[in-house]
């Protein structure tokens, strides 16, 4: 049996602990960074199997009325488990197991009358609140799944898949703001590379919406092999692409435009009875050298895109710095 006085101490040092866990782990998340959550859950999961000893030591004592209260408690604990860590089944388990048992065991072996009723009881109302503990769960799994498929859904392209002008404005502002610190990134710069298909339109006009169709999610395909797997490959409206290019130098950014021009001009068979020749014009920016806002970043390789269509199409043309 447990000393009252030492389960006490030991009750509310461990109650202390996992304030303090907690608090660090808010202020982590505000920080987005990861908290100290394994050493949260396993100081909860040592004080069940303390609290649960002290509910034994309550029942075994004889005292009925610390036996009611320690069933009160016990009652309460597996409620609240069950409602607030569905997040964790395993673990919440594992927690109404070390709260519960040792009651269970006690009401048992207790030598007042009727309390081995209690006891038998007990099986019933753990196996209750274990089917509502499961029941939550998979009532948030449902729902964490229907968000993010709603969020694939806002942030991804019908046609290609590939991501759409919504995330490429969340993803441009994110490496725009880790521009301003330095620790994000290395303090590299980064490119933006905004593209668009020479000949799309007569594609359309000839062979149809259709084929037109497949012929960019062919090009989607043969963006994302010309870049590398950190590039990201956005479309953002019609035949319009822009790549974002992290930690990449103006030479590098070069090589890569100059590739995706060579893979998109390989001749696109549809069985159509002809080769679908279409050709692709690249305008780029760079920051910070250009700017370090999405606007900004964005306006210059449009600029840049605008010059490489005007002096010929099927060109890479950088933004031009005005000194």
């Amino acid at each position: 049996m447990i000393c009252g006085p030492a389960w006490i101490v030991a009750d509310m040092t461990l109650f202390a602990v996992r304030v303090m866990l907690m608090r660090e782990c808010e202020r982590a998340a505000k920080r987005a960074e990861k908290g100290p959550l394994a050493e949260l859950m396993a100081a909860g999961a040592v004080w069940s199997v303390v609290f649960g000893l002290g509910c034994y030591g309550c029942i075994a004592s004889g005292h009925m009325t610390l036996a009611v209260l320690a069933a009160l408690n016990v009652a309460g604990v597996l409620g609240v488990v069950s409602s607030r860590n569905a997040a964790t089944p395993r673990y919440a388990i594992f927690v109404m197991l070390a709260v519960s048992l040792p009651y269970f065991t006690g009401a048992l072996l207790s030598a007042s009358p009727g309390m081995w009723v209690v006891g038998i009881q007990m099986p019933f109302y753990l196996t209750g609140v274990i089917i509502v503990l499961l029941q939550n769960h998979a009532i948030n799994a449902r729902m964490i799944r229907a968000e993010l498929d709603n969020r694939d859904l806002a942030i991804k392209d019908a046609l290609t898949g590939l991501p759409n002008r919504i995330f490429l404005q969340e993803k441009l502002r994110d490496m725009c703001r880790d521009l301003a610190v330095p620790a994000a990134n290395g303090g590299a710069p980064f490119a933006v590379l905004s593209m668009d298909l020479d000949g799309f339109k007569t594609v359309n006009d000839h062979f149809g919406h259709a084929v037109g169709d497949m012929l960019l999610r062919k090009v989607a395909e043969r963006l994302k092999r010309a870049f590398r797997s950190g590039d990201c490959v956005f479309r953002i409206g019609g035949d319009e692409f822009v790549i974002l290019l992290p930690a990449t130098s103006e030479i590098e950014a070069t090589y890569l435009a100059k590739r995706a021009i060579d893979k998109i001009s390989t001749p696109f068979d549809f069985g159509t009875g002809s080769a679908i020749r279409i050709g692709l014009s690249v305008g780029s920016a760079f920051a910070p050298a250009d700017g370090s806002n999405p606007e900004i970043l964005l306006a210059c390789s449009d600029l840049a895109l605008y010059d490489a269509k005007r002096t010929g199409k099927g060109r890479y043309r950088a933004h031009v710095r005005v000194v």
